[in-house]
């Protein structure tokens, strides 16, 4: 029985969701918000919180995945999860 059914592999799966959530919000705040509609090209100078908070919670995000999706994909779910989170990060640069 794989750990996605049971409810303490999907409490992870959720937390680590919620966090991936908030960081690409915040990061869609910087680009779309701050330097499209208000041409803050430096917002990390003007709001030096959104950085920290943006990449703590995109690593708290891959280490829930990680414990989430271990007993599906084993020993290769840092590698696949380190691909899928790499497409995000370049989707996301493409933007800004």
């Amino acid at each position: 029985m794989y750990c996605l059914i049971s409810l303490s592999c999907s409490w992870w799966f959720v937390l680590g969701s919620c966090l991936l959530v908030v960081s690409l919000s915040v990061a869609f705040y910087c680009i779309i918000y701050l330097e499209w509609y208000h041409g803050i090209e430096d917002y990390d100078a003007s709001y030096p919180a959104l950085i920290p908070i943006t990449t703590a919670s995109f690593i708290a995000a891959a280490i829930c995945f990680n414990i989430s999706f271990w007993p599906v994909w084993s020993f290769l779910t840092p590698l696949v999860l380190f691909i899928q989170f790499m497409g995000i990060v370049m989707l996301v640069s493409l933007l800004g």
